[in-house]
């Protein structure tokens, strides 16, 4: 349990059981086999948005609802690591070589440009 009261269980399922945020239950679940292991920072925070964002569980949400949640969460994350990042005085040339570092998907490709440029 972190300081939080946010719980984050890590269990080896087949890759198909994917990450997840339980919201009501204040509760992250990651399968390291569900991802590539440079994506898991991203994947934990992602999921960890859902949370801190107090997202509805997906099943109770319409399609265009879901899209909206999974895109708030990807940004959550995404501006984390950058602060977290920028906090270290860690500085990268591009955005490819930060996403890559930091396991970031490329569909955040515009989402970091904005953030290396100060505009997020």
């Amino acid at each position: 349990m972190l300081d939080h009261g946010v719980g984050i269980e890590i269990t080896y399922q087949r890759p198909s059981f994917q990450s997840c945020a339980v919201v009501q239950h204040n509760l992250v679940i990651i399968n390291p086999n569900a991802n590539d292991k440079a994506n898991l920072p991203f994947v934990i925070l992602h999921e960890l948005g859902h949370i801190v964002l107090t997202h509805q569980d997906l099943g109770c949400v319409s399609p265009a609802a879901r899209i909206k949640q999974e895109h708030e969460a990807d940004r959550f994350a995404a501006e984390l690591i950058w602060n977290y990042s920028q906090q270290l005085g860690v500085d990268y040339d591009n955005a490819y070589n930060f996403m890559a570092a930091f396991g970031i998907p490329s569909r955040m490709f515009g989402v970091v440009i904005n953030l290396m440029k100060g505009i997020a």
